[in-house]
């Protein structure tokens, strides 16, 4: 961990899990908004130090023998009850995951870096499984939580206020020792620090963060912000926002930067606590913070501020070692825009607006231009992601034509939505500017419900167009979803079916399955989509997964099996990847391999590998007794009990509603599981 500068007052910070192969943009480019008003504030990835500190020699050995020390308890007791069974039945999955970390050598983390051994697609694909793996013996361990580059999750349950309460509380994040260790070396000059919460994976560990700083600097100001925690925010009741409000002293919500730069000039003054704080906070745009009214209870909201995009200085990545994070080459991630230009797609909830997407807005393409040119002469990097919810057509052309006059030789990828607009010949322009991979929202095969999302376009178009970007040697990355309100199986099976006929066109696709935003359209008015109720829950107090019944059902278990079937079948054809990997969209990792293998790249270099690369190597034995030991329970039995269990458990808790305080409400929370657990019958050891 690098030490903290004796001058900061302000620290940014990026907790885990997400990405770290690249560093996300939103920190630096707050940093860049504040060094341009005279403000310095020191940015912080703590999510790429979690990397390395996982991946520590002595802390793989600690935890190989907690697992070890783990299974030898439970396996000795009389009985286990039905908690402690899937406990045991998890860290009996993992022994030989974690056996599989003991025996990597070289570790994913130099595997990552280094050049020759990224690019080669048998250490690759091991380093791959075996970061994987060691995700598996973490959450084993840190059981009844899971945990994965994308995902922070109790094994059952959402996160409700109390759950996300006993997380910090009771210390049991995996990442613990190092939120000590980052409190403890803030600097004494250090007032406020801003806890980003880009992705949902980010909450849990956020409130663990918050409470470390709490322990070691009861005198910090701390601020949640970030696109996850605005989405979260936005939209709960103030008793929701307070328990927010208990680990932290602000909620930012929408645009940050004149949050920042507010309270950057408030701190000097601020009191402590009581009336005189909160008329102050009150006054910190885009801040939700406690009035000094009734310190139970009370929220107030600062005014609403928008960002003219044109005013946006050059982010500064240069608090970040770029060299740490894992990837053989450096990339920098960069938003000339904002917003969604379209902004009409049904579905979609994405940025910082109460509802849809946020409105659209540009920097200059040839202002964008210069900002890059400087930051990659000065990150020595040739490789930039436009990170943004999508450059309108227009934009993209004209970027790509400011690359050209500048002749900025750079490689480039981004979001694109497919318009008529990209002619074969504005294609080729977008490639000679180094534009390398694009990703595009395809959603559908079908006409009809590409009418329903309000996409703008159909099947036709988005054909001819990807093929006129692909005839021009972009890769394309298609993102696609089933089950949206109304489909029926047919129309899911015209996507699956049509990425199979444009495979040839196609870099990479996914093909996921409809979820329900709490800002789109589709929620504000679900009736008119076939969807006769919404609702959450009882434990999820993020509103985070939103449940639906529809009017009419529109396919059975069967139909869902078949299209599950095609897509495997397809699937199959391509190496594809979970994120953050090679063969996920939009990834680091996938624009490297794209780039130095080509379009085809993941339908010819990976598998290479043959089945050498889809399992890890038969790990040694090691002296941990638990990771080796014949235990007495039947795990078989013990997994059939979890896995019966778990299908009735969750047909009643998830998928049936009762009435609650606010409506209609699932029943499924902590205290509903632990009652339905309690139920199942203890097991007893099968060898004596």
């Amino acid at each position: 961990m690098s030490d903290s500068r004796a001058s900061d007052r302000i620290v940014l910070v990026h907790p885990p899990l997400a990405d770290p192969t690249q560093p996300y943009p939103s920190l630096p480019t707050l940093a860049g908004w504040l060094a341009g008003r005279g403000i310095s504030a020191r940015v912080v990835d703590l999510n790429v130090q979690a990397a390395h500190w996982l991946w520590d020699e002595g802390r793989i050995d600690a935890l190989a023998s907690r697992m070890s020390a783990r299974v030898l308890e439970l396996d000795a007791r009389p009985e286990l009850d039905f908690e402690a069974q899937r406990e045991l039945a998890a860290l009996d999955a993992a022994r030989s995951a974690m056996k599989a970390v003991l025996a990597a050598d070289p570790s994913p983390i130099d595997v990552f870096r280094d050049r020759e051994r990224f690019y080669d697609p048998l250490a690759y694909s091991w380093a791959r499984l075996r970061s994987d793996a060691l995700f598996d013996a973490l959450s084993a361990v840190h059981f009844p939580f899971r945990y994965g580059w994308n995902h922070v999750v109790h094994h059952t349950v959402p996160w409700s206020f109390d759950l996300l309460e006993t997380y910090a509380q009771e210390r049991l994040s995996p990442f613990d020792g190092l939120y000590d260790a980052f409190a403890q070396q803030l600097s004494a000059g250090a007032r406020l620090v801003g806890i980003s919460i880009v992705f949902p994976s980010q909450f849990p560990e956020a409130v663990a963060l918050a409470r470390a700083l709490r322990r070691v600097r009861p005198d910090l100001m701390l601020l949640f912000g970030g696109p996850a925690l605005h989405q979260v925010a936005v939209h709960m009741t103030p008793p929701e926002q307070r328990r927010l409000l208990d680990h932290v002293d602000g909620l930012g919500v929408f645009e940050g930067e004149r949050t920042l730069e507010t309270i950057a000039g408030l701190l000097d003054s601020l009191a402590s606590d009581g009336p005189e704080r909160a008329a102050a906070l009150k006054s910190v745009p885009n801040l939700i913070s406690r009035t000094g009214e009734d310190p139970q209870g009370g929220v107030q909201a600062g005014p609403r501020w928008t960002l003219d995009l044109r005013e946006s200085p050059a982010p500064c990545f240069d608090d970040l070692d770029l060299n740490a994070y894992l990837a053989p080459e450096r990339t920098l991630l960069y938003a000339p825009t904002r917003g969604c230009y379209w902004g009409k797609c049904s579905f979609c909830y994405y940025g910082l607006a109460e509802t849809a997407t946020a409105a659209y807005r540009e920097i200059a393409p040839e202002v964008a231009v210069a900002q890059l040119e400087a930051l990659c002469q000065k990150h020595d990097t040739r490789h930039v992601y436009l990170s943004c919810d999508v450059l309108s057509p227009s934009y993209a052309v004209r970027f790509a034509d400011a690359l050209l006059a500048r002749d900025l030789r750079i490689t480039w990828s981004s979001d694109l939505k497919i318009e008529k607009f990209f002619t074969p010949e504005r294609c080729e322009r977008l490639k000679s500017s180094g534009l390398a991979a694009a990703a595009f929202g395809i959603e559908s095969g079908s006409d009809r419900i590409l009418g329903l999302i309000r996409k703008g376009t159909d099947r036709e178009t988005l054909t001819r167009v990807n093929r006129a970007f692909a005839a021009a040697g972009i890769a394309t990355e298609w993102m696609t979803f089933t089950d949206h309100p109304t489909e029926k199986v047919d129309e899911a099976l015209e996507t699956v079916f049509w990425i199979d006929e444009e495979k040839d066109h196609i870099s990479l696709f996914i093909v996921g399955r409809f979820g329900l935003e709490r800002g789109s359209a589709i929620a504000q008015d679900p009736a008119a989509y076939g969807i006769s109720q919404v609702y959450f829950a009882r434990g999820d107090d993020l509103r985070l997964y939103a449940q639906y019944t529809e009017t009419v059902p529109s396919r059975s278990a069967e139909d869902s099996a078949r299209i599950d079937a095609s897509v495997n079948e397809i699937s199959a054809q391509f190496a594809l990847h979970p994120y953050p990997w090679a063969g996920a969209n939009s990834t680091h990792h996938t624009l490297l391999h794209l780039v130095r293998f080509g379009q085809g790249a993941f339908k010819t270099h990976f598998q290479k590998a043959g089945e050498l690369g889809q399992a890890l190597p038969r790990p040694p034995r090691t002296a941990l007794a638990g990771l080796e030991k014949r235990l007495r329970y039947d795990l078989n039995a013990i997994r059939e009990t979890e896995a019966s269990f778990t299908r009735a458990y969750l047909d009643r808790s998830l998928y049936s509603t009762v009435k609650g305080s606010g409506g209609l409400v699932a029943p499924l929370s902590l205290a509903d599981y632990r009652d339905a657990a309690a139920d199942v019958t203890s097991a007893r050891p099968s060898v004596r």
